[in-house]
């Protein structure tokens, strides 16, 4: 059984013998997390009580599930009546990748739901995270990244996303590819139109159902996420701000914070 902190805690962590991968550890958290992953994303939820939208549904979370988020999408927490305790681990797509093919799925691994009640990938996760912080041997930590990405896997489809109806889905996924190919320039909701074959209003209301953000929001979080690696390799804020379109660093950090709900300044010093 895990031991509920009592103290509230915000914290990214980083190892040197876990590449590509990235952990959020979250105790007595109130925040109404609205978060853009290119990544995937293993949230162990320790004790829960929200309500989510992701992909265009609601969900409810729950005490000891575990949440499964796929790159490109975003997650929102519509209500957070009480403080939550979490552990997440971020994974780059490549690398989770190489592991499906190394444990014989044919194909990109796809999470079609957001949350599961498996108690042991729950506890997998949080030991996973302690192991880091305790700066365990590095066949430890590894070890247990396999251990917490094969249980995983046990919850995943190879027959791929199904398209969504009554989102423009084939038009709103190319503004979203042109969002990603020109995140850190400035992109005229015109331009995005034009891109998407929508008018103006069917877009932004056709995107924001299926993303829970509007198209200048998504770009923004798209940049905040495309920071991180930059920051956690010691680029100087001034610099990273520029490189993913921000006017400058007090406009960069004002949004970095409400977003990840830390300042860059500290997420550097924690992940470097």
């Amino acid at each position: 059984m895990l031991q509920r902190a009592t103290v509230p805690r915000t914290e990214f962590v980083r190892s040197a013998h876990l590449a590509q991968t990235e952990f959020l550890i979250s105790d007595v958290d109130a925040t109404k997390w609205h978060v853009f992953h290119e990544r995937y994303v293993l949230c162990a939820v320790d004790r829960a009580s929200a309500d989510v939208r992701y992909r265009g549904k609601i969900e409810e979370l729950f005490d000891g599930c575990t949440m499964l988020m796929e790159p490109g999408e975003a997650h929102r927490n519509l209500v957070v009546p009480a403080p939550q305790n979490f552990r997440a681990l971020f994974i780059e797509p490549a690398l989770l990748g190489k592991m499906a093919k190394e444990s014989g799925l044919r194909k990109t691994p796809y999470f079609r739901n957001l949350t599961t009640p498996h108690p042991q990938l729950t506890w997998a996760i949080y030991r996973l995270c302690e192991s880091v912080e305790a700066n365990d041997t590095a066949l430890e930590q590894q070890s247990r990244l396999l251990q917490c990405v094969r249980l995983a896997f046990a919850h995943t489809e190879e027959t791929g996303p199904v398209a969504e109806s009554g989102y423009n889905h084939d038009s709103i996924r190319r503004a979203q590819a042109y969002l990603h190919e020109h995140f850190n320039e400035a992109v005229s909701l015109d331009e995005l139109s034009a891109v998407a074959g929508l008018s103006p209003y069917h877009l932004v209301r056709s995107f924001t159902r299926r993303f829970g953000l509007p198209p200048h929001a998504y770009q923004i979080h798209v940049r905040v996420e495309r920071a991180r690696a930059p920051l956690a390799g010691g680029v100087p804020l001034a610099e990273v701000a520029s490189s993913v379109g921000f006017a400058d660093q007090s406009h960069f950090t004002r949004h970095f914070r409400r977003i990840m709900n830390v300042t860059p300044a500290n997420y550097a010093s924690a992940t470097r």
